[in-house]
């Protein structure tokens, strides 16, 4: 093997020196770059919506999506197999009608009827080659499949086939970024069901996400890699059929805000430990319920002096961990956490 790509072993600091993308996400906690995401619902809920709603986050139209703040923006790549060209159409020209624009970094398929093989099925060999020629040279960094069932002719239920139908579509993908959109097992009312284990189908398709998101009439669910299970509460708006969703305000539990705004408490360790003691949980569980509270709070408690001032009540969003930690680990807290409670 030539010595100029044999596979090299470094030490750490020579890892670490490593030129790197320091941009690591594309929706922060939920999405990295090429990464996988997979979004699932029951039929009729509205996850086209919501799909094309992360579409114009991730190709620099709206900052955030659903509250999770966008990172690194660019060209974004829908492959919409569900639907009817004409009536996919109608709904972005009732978006439009309503001010959701969209720029040229969102590129759509123009007709699923003009992919010369179709129906799609990346478990032969020659779709795979045929798929990958047409979206590679789009230089794309999302893909978003709608839906998963579209692509392939295989057993859901199947881990193996599942699992060769994951490895097809990442290799299809990379560098890209993949965003899959399915179905739930079957309509269900609200509850707290396993997000990681509700979808229809093999696990093996879950195994393979960075980031899971099920959505309800009334709830986002979401789980990750980087983040624990929790959920949003959704409002639905109807724009002549076609469905938006929006975060609705949230609520805080009052002892948590207190540790987050107690100022002796320097880091988030300390808010942890103390959180631990007085709810009786593990320290480990207490963090999480930290991180992910000083994640909503500025815009909770913004929220909170509109509704009281008779304004209007804007969608949480989550800050990056980059805007409460500083390059020494310690806490960095912004000024509207620091006022007394």
């Amino acid at each position: 093997m030539n010595d100029a790509h044999r596979p090299g072993f470094l030490s750490v600091s020579q890892y670490l020196a490593l030129p790197r993308d320091r941009d690591v996400w594309l929706i922060n906690p939920l999405l990295p770059v090429s990464g996988a995401l997979l979004i699932y619902a029951p039929s009729k809920t509205g996850k086209s919506s919501l799909a094309i709603q992360l579409a114009r986050s991730l190709s620099g139209e709206v900052p955030d999506w659903m509250g999770f703040p966008v990172g690194k923006i660019g060209r974004v790549l829908y492959l919409q197999l569900d639907t009817p060209r004409t009536t996919w159409a109608a709904r972005f020209e009732t978006l439009k009608h309503y001010g959701y624009d969209f720029n040229d970094n969102l590129v759509m398929l123009a007709d699923r009827d003009s992919f010369v093989k179709y129906p799609l099925d990346v478990l032969r060999p020659d779709h795979i080659v045929y798929m990958r020629d047409l979206i590679q040279p789009l230089r794309a960094n999302v893909i978003i499949i709608d839906t998963l069932r579209k692509v392939h002719t295989g057993d859901e239920n199947s881990s193996t086939i599942m699992s060769n139908v994951m490895t097809s579509l990442v290799g299809i993908a990379h560098p890209a970024a993949l965003v899959l959109i399915s179905h739930d097992r079957k309509p269900q009312p609200d509850s707290d069901k396993d997000i990681m284990t509700d979808h229809r189908g093999s696990t093996s398709i879950v195994a393979e996400m960075d980031g899971v998101v099920r959505l309800t009439k009334t709830r986002l669910y979401y789980a990750g890699r980087s983040i624990e299970e929790g959920s949003i509460k959704m409002i639905r708006k109807d724009l002549d059929n076609i469905l938006i969703w929006e975060p609705a305000p949230d609520e805080m539990d009052p002892m948590l805000i207190e540790i987050l705004q107690d100022l002796t408490l320097r880091s988030m360790r300390a808010k942890a430990r103390k959180l631990s003691v007085i709810q009786h949980i593990s320290e480990e569980a207490a963090m999480s319920r930290v991180r992910r509270g000083l994640l909503r709070l500025p815009t909770y408690l913004a929220q909170q002096e509109a509704m009281k001032a008779g304004k209007l009540v804007l969608p949480h969003r989550f800050l990056s961990t980059t805007e409460l930690e500083d390059e020494q680990g310690g806490l960095h807290v912004p000024e509207e956490i620091q006022c007394d409670p």
